[in-house]
């Protein structure tokens, strides 16, 4: 268990629920009645900040204060509650009330709203914007360019591509519009917006546009039903 603390002198800090086995680097804000749990690291440099201190091979220089004067620090709003071994890099933001699982990666210039919770073992890999009121399950991938919309639902293990001819330069974003339901293990296309409301079964292949309302099944997924009929045998189920 990591017994260091590193608390920036730059972060604004106004909890009084951050462990001492955290690391708050760079001008990082948290705000009130939010818990830091062990283990946690905020404000972690981007990879070419990590990269230009290696280049240089300071010696006898703490390496927390080097991160802590190239970090820019994230914005945390009120009542997040961030779980052990989440790592929250540089210029992040986490609105009120988000709550992470364990070992949750977060990377940078990442958004994610109000109220919605990241479940343990995911990884939001950067450039990634989260609405409102999201559930997004465990040991889920979501890389840069995806947009989720508020009040969506993402199964375990969940993927989304971004690169339509792998190793390419030129990466494609997917939009998951609000109320969107993803079953477990389902795997997204580049290039893709999934409309509102619409429903992904489990372990479906996504390789095109999904219209609004529909329920989409299979590999490659196609619709077999609309949402209110989805809805309907949901019902009946409980």
């Amino acid at each position: 268990m990591n017994t260091a603390t590193f608390h920036s002198k730059n972060a604004k800090i106004y909890s009084s629920h951050i462990s001492k086995t955290s690391l708050i680097y760079g001008p990082t804000r948290i705000g009130e009645k939010s818990i830091i749990d062990s283990s946690v690291i905020i404000g972690y440099p981007i990879r070419s900040k990590t990269k230009d201190i290696m280049s240089k091979e300071e010696r006898g220089s703490n390496l927390d204060i080097q991160y802590d004067e190239i970090s820019e620090g994230s914005i945390l709003g009120k009542s997040n509650h961030i779980r052990p071994f989440t790592i929250i890099y540089e210029k992040v933001e986490l609105f009120d009330s988000v709550e992470t699982g364990t070992n949750v990666v977060i990377r940078e210039h990442s958004e994610i709203g109000s109220g919605s919770i990241i479940g343990s073992g995911t990884i939001v890999d950067g450039g990634v914007t989260i609405g409102k009121n999201a559930r997004i399950q465990s040991n889920n991938f979501i890389p840069p360019k995806i947009k989720i919309g508020d009040n969506v639902f993402l199964g375990p293990g969940v993927r989304f591509a971004n690169d339509t001819y792998p190793v390419s330069s030129r990466l494609t974003g997917t939009d998951v519009k609000n109320g969107v339901i993803i079953g477990i293990a389902a795997v997204i296309l580049p290039g893709i917006v999934i409309g509102e409301k619409s429903v992904i079964a489990a372990g479906s292949l996504v390789t095109k546009s999904v219209p609004k309302n529909a329920v989409m099944m299979g590999a490659p997924a196609r619709q077999v039903m609309f949402r209110d009929e989805y809805d309907r045998k949901k019902t009946n189920y409980e």
